[in-house]
């Protein structure tokens, strides 16, 4: 199960925290809250029960972190990515990847949610699912979340 799925994982809490550190704990963190509540587990698809597990894990992590002060040092990265190829493509990538997050950051709770999952390929059962929220309104949230993002889009210009 681990390895089906720790990707899938890792890139939505990424998508939620855009933070590579928080993201891997809060993978982690996924799994052994899985693994302790197996018990609840009944048989259900097991894809849509972990993003559920993991959407309570963030929003666990995000009422913490808004009790606490920000430490803008703390996320100046130590040193530049030895990876990448092409600057110029970063940094166009990155200046979109900032763009598409603004936009993101602009929306309600529950339509940001529905987007990233409906980016990650789930049904509409599962996003109600891993949400705890009806399929209608799963539906609902999607398509003013998409009408929003459009509208954002054109306002920034891009």
């Amino acid at each position: 199960m681990y390895q089906l799925h720790v990707n899938d994982i890792y890139r939505y809490l990424f998508r939620l925290t855009r933070d590579q550190r928080q993201a891997e704990d809060l993978t982690q963190e996924t799994f052994f809250r899985a693994f302790a509540s197996l018990e609840d587990y009944h048989g259900e698809k097991v894809r849509p029960w972990l993003f559920k597990v993991a959407y309570h894990a963030f929003v666990d992590w995000h009422r913490k972190q808004k009790r606490r002060p920000v430490d803008y040092v703390g996320s100046v990265p130590d040193r530049l990515d030895a990876s990448a190829v092409d600057p110029a493509e970063q940094l166009v990538n990155q200046e979109l990847w900032e763009a598409v997050s603004a936009c993101l950051d602009r929306l309600p709770e529950k339509q940001r949610q529905v987007i990233l999952l409906s980016t990650m390929q789930f049904s509409y059962a599962e996003m109600a699912e891993v949400l705890g929220i009806g399929l209608a309104d799963v539906k609902r949230s999607l398509f003013r979340g998409r009408q929003k993002m459009r509208q954002l889009w054109k306002e920034e210009g891009l």
